[in-house]
C-alpha cells in the first residue's frame, strides 16, 4: 500500500506499507520508488519491529540506503475510555467549521514543533473537508479562550485511528491530553469502530498506557529522500 498525502515531507505523509508478508521487499521498494519518484517525493517504509519484525524488509531497505529516522509503538485499545471532567478554564468542541479547522492545524503546528516537525507541514492543510467527513471526528480544546489542544479519529474498516493528538506548550500538564484523546477514542467507537489504534510519540506513550492502550509492535520508519527516489526511478 502506497500513500501520498498533501504534505510532500517524506516521513509525515508519504508512506509505503507491506500488507502481505509474502511480497518480496525488493519489489515493494521498486514500486515505491516508481510511485513516489513520479511525484518528485521521498517516502518512508513502515516496517514492524519486535517479535513480528520485518527483518527481510528492513534489511532490503538498509541495503538500498534507506535510513531509519523514527521509531514509534503501535498501540491498540478495545474499549471506551473514561472521560474526566474538563480541566479548569477548558472548553471542548467538535470541529465543525473552516475557522475551527484552521485553529486545529495551528495547534498542531505549535504542538509538533516540540518533536521537530517542520512548521510548514500543517500549513499545507487548506482544504478542510477531511476534518468534516462523516467518518471523522476532530476535537479542539480552548484554554482560557485560546486554541490549546487537539485530537481526531478516522474510522475505517472497524478501526478508529487516533491522530494528531497534541497541545501547545503552555497548556501541558493540565489534563488536556487525556481530555482530547478520550473524547476522540469514544467518538471512534460511536462511529462504529471495534478497536482504537494509534502510533505514540515519546510524549504521549505514558498517557496512552494509562488509558489502557497496549503496544503490539514498534514501527520502524526507513526514509528515502526525494533525490534518492528519483534516482531509483530512473534505473
Amino acid at each position: 500500500m502506497l500513500g501520498a498525502g498533501t504534505p510532500s515531507h517524506p516521513v509525515i505523509s508519504n508512506a509505503a506499507f507491506r500488507t502481505d508478508d509474502g511480497v518480496d521487499p525488493k519489489e515493494l521498494l521498486a514500486r515505491a520508488r516508481a510511485f513516489f519518484g513520479g511525484r518528485g517525493r521521498g517516502f518512508s517504509v513502515w516496517a514492524r519491529g519486535g517479535e513480528d519484525e520485518d527483518r527481510d524488509l528492513i534489511a532490503a531497505a538498509e541495503a538500498a540506503d534507506l535510513r531509519q529516522v523514527y521509531e514509534m509503538p503501535e498501540m491498540v485499545l478495545g474499549e471506551r475510555v473514561q472521560e474526566r471532567p474538563l480541566p479548569e478554564g477548558v472548553e471542548l468542541c467538535r470541529v465543525a467549521s473552516a475557522a475551527e479547522a484552521t485553529d486545529y492545524w495551528q495547534v498542531a503546528t505549535l504542538a509538533y514543533s516540540s518533536l521537530g516537525f517542520p512548521k510548514e507541514i500543517f500549513g499545507s492543510y487548506t482544504n478542510h473537508a477531511g476534518l468534516l467527513a462523516d467518518n471523522v471526528a476532530a476535537f479542539l480544546a480552548h484554554l482560557d479562550g485560546q486554541p490549546a489542544g487537539i485530537a481526531m479519529t478516522i474510522v475505517s474498516h472497524g478501526v478508529a485511528g487516533i491522530y494528531w493528538v497534541g497541545s501547545v506548550e503552555e497548556a501541558r500538564s493540565r489534563g488536556l491530553g487525556w481530555t482530547v484523546t478520550a473524547v476522540a477514542v469514544n467518538a471512534g467507537f460511536d462511529l462504529g469502530a471495534e478497536i482504537a489504534s494509534l502510533q505514540a510519540s515519546p510524549m504521549g506513550e505514558s498517557l496512552y498506557s494509562a488509558m489502557g492502550f497496549k503496544t503490539v509492535f514498534t514501527y520502524r520508519l526507513l526514509m528515502a529522500a526525494a533525490a534518492e527516489t528519483s534516482a531509483g526511478a530512473d534505473t
